[in-house]
């Protein structure tokens, strides 16, 4: 059964929230950005669990502003909102904070949208991430 996924892509001013990871495989490093979200619990809406895990990896408060697509991989389902930024500072929490070490590092990063071409998004993050700056 694939895992369903949901992710937020958040504005501040003029940057978009990202989380920075490097991790270890296969005695490589990769290197690349996500946007915050993570699985769908048991009862939990899409919407619920996007606002959940945005609070847990960023330690942001959002609300839903609008749906912007879905992509279907080999292992999941991962489906992008475009959310309004409520509060909060952006700093690392939850499993992330936890699991972080130096073979899987993760780090909270605000990047200028302006440069936001310059980096490797994972998956559709960077469609999704154009698409909710319109």
């Amino acid at each position: 059964m694939k895992r369903i996924v949901s992710r937020g892509i958040i504005f501040i001013n003029d940057k978009v929230v990202l989380l920075k990871r490097i991790r270890k495989e296969n005695d490589k490093y990769l290197h690349y950005y996500a946007i915050p979200g993570g699985g769908v619990e048991e009862g939990e809406t899409l919407e619920e669990a996007c606002i959940r895990e945005v609070k847990e990896e960023v330690s942001l408060d959002v609300t839903i502003d609008k749906y912007l697509g879905v992509e279907e991989y080999d292992k999941g389902i991962v489906h992008y909102y475009k959310v309004n930024y409520l509060g909060g500072t952006p700093i690392l929490g939850g499993e992330e904070k936890e699991k972080n070490n130096p073979d899987n590092h993760f780090e909270v990063s605000l990047i200028d949208i302006k440069d936001l071409d310059n980096i490797y998004i994972f998956g559709k993050g960077v469609e999704k991430r154009k698409e909710a700056y319109k």
